[in-house]
């Protein structure tokens, strides 16, 4: 049965929700109307919408000002809460706005392994940038109101994407200083019998090391979730982790870790990076790209790609906007 009503819906009457909140919170009409740049009578006609919206008195009068009433104590609950997650919502979104943020997304283990050491560096590339990372972020296409760049184990095809191979990693074993002492005349595979094994849940063979033969006599200290857990977990010497190279780099260079050469590494997916081919929101965005694709270079001993053919590329990109 169809419903015979067609009475239009009633729009929420958003700046009456905003003037009560605020004659509430200051207890006057008048203060409220100061705060809020609007007349008294404004304001008044506000809340006085709200109360026939919600069919209900909101406010008593006491003296020269006003108090709440039990129907406006229950909505001012309600009214501030929103008004707090709007306003929360607003200050996250204004980077998106703004000329100086880099908004860059990318696996968590490259962002804590590799480029938050390098994080002071690629802000000295232009005054006042904002860097948001966004490692949680499996993205199918560059819209470049949400992201500038992006670091990928899976590469994005497209006329207007620009992908490059960035960075090559490996598996590589590694524990704490305490353990590295102690382990680094033991030869393969019988490293692994002398410490017990960290894993991360979704690589319960190591990358296939363990399987058959290798996995005898060796025992689990534990199973964690979270790669970076577990590099904390070898940092104190809890036992040996097989892990990405990438995230490591930091734990190598500070001194945390060490790596166990005698341990065969085993390859893991590349990293790309990925831009738009379109024009950039601003300028820092093909500056971070030449700049990443430069520290990858120095990473991995390499030369420097070819900086220039790459702007050359992007001079005869199409300037769509």
């Amino acid at each position: 049965m169809k419903n015979s009503d067609t009475s239009p819906a009633r729009e929420l009457p958003f700046r009456s929700l905003v003037a009560f909140e605020a004659t509430a919170r200051l207890g006057s009409v008048s203060r409220a109307a100061e705060a809020l740049h609007l007349t008294q009578s404004a304001v008044s006609q506000r809340v006085l919408k709200l109360e026939a919206f919600v069919g209900q008195r909101l406010f008593l009068r006491q003296g020269h000002g006003v108090k709440l009433t039990g129907a406006g104590e229950l909505l001012l609950r309600t009214v501030r809460e929103t008004l707090e997650r709007l306003d929360t919502g607003l200050l996250r979104i204004e980077p998106y706005r703004s000329k100086a943020s880099l908004l860059l997304a990318c696996p968590a283990e490259f962002a804590q392994g590799w480029l938050l050491p390098r994080l002071p560096a690629l802000r000295a590339l232009h005054a006042g940038v904002e860097v948001w990372l966004m490692p949680e972020r499996e993205l199918s296409a560059i819209d470049r109101i949400d992201v500038d760049l992006i670091v990928a184990r899976r590469p994005l095809h497209g006329a207007d994407v620009e992908c490059i191979p960035f960075l090559e990693d490996r598996a590589v074993a590694l524990c704490g200083a305490g353990l590295a002492g102690r382990l680094a005349a033991r030869p393969w595979p019988r490293v692994l019998q002398d410490a017990p094994l960290l894993f991360v849940e979704s690589e319960p063979e190591w990358g296939g090391l363990l399987a058959g033969r290798s996995a005898r006599g060796t025992r689990r200290a534990a199973t964690i979730q979270d790669e970076r857990l577990v590099l904390a977990a070898a940092e104190r010497d809890l036992g040996i982790a097989y892990l990405s190279q990438l995230l490591a780099d930091d734990a190598f260079a500070q001194g945390r870790c060490h790596r166990l050469d005698q341990v065969p590494a085993t390859p893991r997916p590349g990293l790309w990076l990925m831009r738009s081919r379109l024009t950039p929101r601003s300028a820092v965005v093909n500056r971070a790209f030449d700049w990443l694709l430069e520290q990858a270079a120095a990473f991995s001993g390499r030369a420097a790609p070819p900086i220039a053919r790459a702007r050359s590329r992007r001079a005869a990109a199409p300037k769509r906007g």
